[in-house]
């Protein structure tokens, strides 16, 4: 049984899982793949307590000498971030050693450059880890959907988010409180700004629409939003509307281009988007010929990453071992043009959450100005006070492009009444 070298660069959650799945479930490994994985060098700069580092592993905190080392043959980057991670995989793409990555920022803002450097080495680049953790959708993209012409992939991408806006939700906690309860559990990072600002949904949408599109497209072109500002209140709000509110990433192939966002919607109870709960994440692909799928599945969480992070190493290591290393063509990073991007979206139904002080006229001059950018209203109500002097109303709007109902928001939290930006939710 030929025994093949991984090296692991980052050891925070997905680090020590990924190391700690190897070992647990070497025996099923070495049956399903035919070679046996071996942790034999680990790398975090800030330093791993001894009893950590796995048994026979050498730590080192320069990911340099990981990576000259002869005893690592395959280089698992989880060390996160855009600097130090582009230029470790570089160096391992140079040195000859395939990478298996969970780094979804990485890919999106540089994919060009690596995967053209992994094809001019022929090396595969592992990364189903990079896009809804547990969900296969990469392998999807890939493989299952290349013969058909995909219309449209949408739906939860971020399972942090989901996790906050669920627990506000089923328990009636503040944001404050369920994020809190989302860095106990491992869910969101000390610092959780790339989740709940929608910036980790972003990454991993840019990469889903390129492989769907077959085409180039910079992260700057996403419009992106994410559910910081939402509050409980909020969210009672839309649940008496028979609705609940979820982040969503989504990219439709139009006439006039793709059209790509990130935001919160608010979605129908009787939708499957609003049955997932948790840090669950739920994918939906339309093509041509294969209808509508959805795959769902864990999307945060270091066992369940790490548990695809394996995976691809498997899958690498047996094309090492029986000398079948290769690139993979990458649709829409290799060779691919770029992708038109829909400048005028189509219109689409919204929801206008305002919390103003409790003057006379408000919902005049919030009318007024709907009005005046010939948005129709749909429906005006006031909701329960949050407080004695703060007056709380739900506006839904016949549909109007994004642009537009874009600018009524901003003239409305100009207003000197408003205490708080209005909360903007598409509606499903």
């Amino acid at each position: 049984m030929r025994t093949v070298g991984v090296g692991i660069v980052g050891f925070g959650a997905v680090g020590r899982a990924t190391a700690s799945i190897i070992s647990q479930h070497a025996d099923l490994i070495e049956r399903r793949s035919g070679v046996k994985l071996e942790v034999t060098m680990i790398c975090r700069r800030s330093g791993v307590k001894p009893q950590d580092v796995p048994g026979g592993a050498r730590f080192v905190s320069d990911w340099r000498e990981l990576v000259r080392a002869p005893e690592v043959e395959l280089i698992v980057e989880v060390m996160g971030g855009t600097d130090q991670s582009l230029q470790l995989v570089r160096a391992a793409l140079e040195a000859g050693k395939p990478v298996v990555t969970a780094n979804k920022n990485l890919l999106a803002e540089h994919g060009d450059d690596v995967f053209a450097l992994a094809v001019s080495r022929n090396l595969p680049i592992g990364f189903e880890a990079s896009v809804a953790s547990s969900i296969p959708i990469v392998r999807v993209m890939h493989e299952s959907t290349a013969g058909d012409r995909i219309f449209s992939v949408h739906g939860i991408l971020n399972g942090t988010a989901n996790y906050i806006l669920t627990q506000m939700e089923n328990r009636g906690i503040e944001f404050d409180k369920a994020l809190l309860e989302a860095q106990e559990e491992g869910y969101a990072e000390a610092d959780p700004s790339l989740d709940i600002d929608g910036i980790d949904s972003r990454d991993k949408l840019c990469i889903l629409t390129r492989m769907a599109f077959g085409g180039r497209l910079s992260i700057s072109r996403i419009s992106t939003c994410g559910i910081r500002q939402i509050r409980v209140a909020d969210v009672h709000a839309v649940n008496r509307r028979d609705s609940t509110i979820r982040l969503i990433g989504s990219a439709e192939n139009t006439a006039s281009g793709i059209e790509v966002s990130v935001r919160p919607w608010m979605i129908s109870r009787q939708s499957l988007l609003a049955r997932v709960q948790g840090v669950n994440n739920a994918v939906f692909v339309s093509g041509s010929k294969i209808g509508t799928q959805m795959l769902y599945g864990r999307g945060a969480g270091g066992d369940a990453t790490g548990a695809v992070v394996v995976s691809d190493l498997m899958e690498i290591a047996r094309d090492l071992v029986q000398g079948h290393l290769k690139a993979k063509n990458v649709s829409g990073f290799v060779d691919s043009p770029e992708l038109e991007v829909c400048e005028k979206p189509r219109p689409v139904r919204w929801y206008l959450g305002l919390n103003a002080k409790d003057e006379r006229g408000i919902v005049a001059r919030v009318a007024e100005v709907i009005n005046r950018l010939d948005i129709h209203i749909e429906s005006l109500g006031q909701e329960p006070r949050v407080s004695k002097d703060e007056l709380s109303l739900g506006i839904t709007v016949d549909p109007a492009p994004e642009p537009l109902i874009c600018r009524a928001v901003t003239a409305i939290n100009a207003f000197e009444f408003m205490v708080r930006p209005v909360l903007l939710l598409r509606i499903e």
